[in-house]
């Protein structure tokens, strides 16, 4: 049930970035990789709705730097169970799961571990 209610989320998600994105004009001075859907991996998305901001291909454990301008992310495939977002530099303190199509504020995450 549980990995229905993902699937279905990243699908209502993907279809309601899709049509923003035929809505909203692009941008030239806008950088970073354009949307794609279907995409792969834990995918990091700047506040700017179609820029990908970072991604990571497969789980691995290690405490990375969540991309600077990254607003929201979601999984697309790669068999995340979690990820946490820290609010400190080196994944410690409280966390936040972050595995569900999630949002936040620039900034407020600095770092996360995918497992």
């Amino acid at each position: 049930m549980r990995t229905s209610a993902r699937r279905t989320t990243a699908s209502l998600a993907a279809v309601l970035i899709a049509a923003s994105a035929m809505t909203l004009p692009g941008s030239p001075a806008v950088a970073g990789e354009p949307f794609q859907s279907p995409d792969q991996g834990l995918v990091f998305y700047s506040s700017y709705p179609t820029e990908v901001a970072g991604r990571l291909a497969t789980p691995d454990g290690i405490c990375h730097q969540v991309p600077a301008d990254a607003a929201w992310m979601l999984t697309w495939s790669g068999g995340f169970r979690s990820v946490p977002g820290y609010q400190s530099t080196d994944c410690s303190g409280p966390a936040t799961e972050l595995n569900n199509f999630h949002s936040w504020t620039e900034g407020r995450y600095l770092t996360y571990r995918a497992s």
